[in-house]
C-alpha cells in the first residue's frame, strides 16, 4: 500500500513535467506538418501539387490551430483547461473521422489518452461549468459560420467516401476529409471560446488567425485548385476571423481590468451604543486596537483601587 502510495506521488511530481515535454514535443510536430508540404507547393511551386493547393493550405491551417494552441499549454497549463479540453476534444474527432479510412490511425485515441494522464488536473477536463456570461458574439460568429460551413462539411465526406471507391487523388491523400475535420474544429473551437472558460481567449483569437490565414489562400489560389473558397467567401472569412480577435480582445479588457475593492459598508455605518443612545464614530482598525487597549488597562486600575479601598476599610 504504501508502495502504491509512493508511485501516485511521484506520477503526481513527474506529471507537470511529462505534460510540458509533450505539448513542446507535439508543438514541433505540428510545425513541421504544417511545413513539410506548404513550402514544396506554395513556395517552390512543384507542379504535382498545382490541383492540391488549396488541400495543403488546409493542412497547414490544421497545423496553426492546433499547434497554437498546444503552444499556449507549455507553460501553467493546469490555468488553461479549455485548452487542453479542446486538444483532446480534437484528437478523438480526427481519430474518429479518420480512422474509417484507414484504421491505423485509431491510434490517435491513445494520443488523446496520453495528454489526459499527463495532464497535471485530469479530473478538470471533464468539467464544463463555467463561471459568468458566456461571449453572445463569439457565440453569434461561430453560429453563422456553422451554418455556412455545414454543406461544404457534408458535401466533402460524401467526396471522400465516394472518392476512396474512385481512387479519386484527393480521396487518397485524405484531402477531402481533412478539409471537413478541419472546419468541425474550427466550430467547436469557436463554441468553446465563447464559454469564457479559463483559456478561451488564446482559442478565440487562434481561431480567428486560422480563418484569416485560410482567408489569404482563398484570395491568391488558383481557380482550378480542387475545393477552393471563392474569392468573396475569403474576404467574408477574413473579416470574421479579424471579428473573432477583436470580440476576443474587447471582452477580455472589460473582464481584466482591476477593480479597487470598495470598502465594506459594514466598516462605515455608525453604531449606537445600546445604553446612551449615542452615535460611535467609526474608526480605522489599526486605531481601534490601541483604544481598546488603553481603555482596558484604564478600566483594571480603577477595579486594582477599589479593592485597595475596601482592604483598608476593612482595616
Amino acid at each position: 500500500m504504501i508502495t502504491i502510495e509512493t508511485h501516485r506521488n511521484n506520477w503526481k511530481n513527474w506529471r507537470p513535467r511529462v505534460f510540458t515535454f509533450l505539448t513542446v514535443f507535439l508543438s514541433i510536430v505540428l510545425l513541421i506538418a504544417g511545413t513539410f508540404e506548404f513550402i514544396p507547393a506554395w513556395i517552390l511551386r512543384n507542379p504535382p501539387d498545382a490541383i492540391h493547393l488549396w488541400h495543403i493550405a488546409e493542412l497547414s491551417a490544421l497545423s496553426i490551430l492546433l499547434g497554437l494552441v498546444m503552444f499556449g499549454l507549455v507553460r501553467k497549463a493546469e490555468e488553461k483547461p479549455l485548452l487542453a479540453q479542446f486538444m483532446v476534444m480534437s484528437v478523438i474527432i480526427l481519430a474518429v473521422g479518420l480512422t474509417p479510412f484507414d484504421i491505423r490511425l485509431v491510434g490517435l485515441l491513445a494520443l488523446a489518452g496520453l495528454l489526459i494522464l499527463a495532464y497535471p488536473r485530469p479530473r478538470a477536463l471533464l468539467s464544463f461549468s463555467h463561471k459568468g456570461r458566456i461571449s453572445a458574439a463569439l457565440l453569434a460568429i461561430t453560429v453563422l459560420l456553422a451554418v455556412i460551413l455545414d454543406p461544404i462539411i457534408q458535401q466533402e465526406i460524401r467526396y471522400q467516401i465516394i472518392g476512396m471507391a474512385e481512387h479519386d487523388a484527393h480521396a487518397l491523400d485524405f484531402h477531402w476529409i481533412g478539409s471537413a475535420l478541419l472546419y468541425v474544429l474550427l466550430i467547436l473551437a469557436g463554441v468553446l471560446a465563447s464559454t469564457k472558460r479559463p483559456g478561451w481567449k488564446r482559442l478565440a483569437i487562434v481561431t480567428g488567425i486560422t480563418y484569416i490565414f485560410l482567408a489569404g489562400i482563398a484570395l491568391i489560389v488558383p481557380g482550378y485548385a480542387a475545393g477552393a473558397w471563392s474569392q468573396a467567401g475569403g474576404l467574408f472569412a477574413g473579416f470574421l476571423g479579424a471579428l473573432y480577435i477583436l470580440v476576443a480582445l474587447a471582452e477580455a479588457e472589460g473582464t481584466s481590468q482591476d477593480v479597487s475593492a470598495p470598502v465594506p459598508e459594514s466598516a462605515l455605518t455608525p453604531e449606537v451604543l445600546p445604553e446612551t443612545g449615542s452615535i460611535a464614530t467609526p474608526v480605522p482598525e489599526s486605531t481601534a486596537v490601541p483604544s481598546t487597549v488603553t481603555a482596558y488597562k484604564a478600566k483594571e486600575q480603577i477595579e486594582i483601587a477599589e479593592l485597595e479601598a475596601a482592604g483598608m476599610g476593612r482595616k
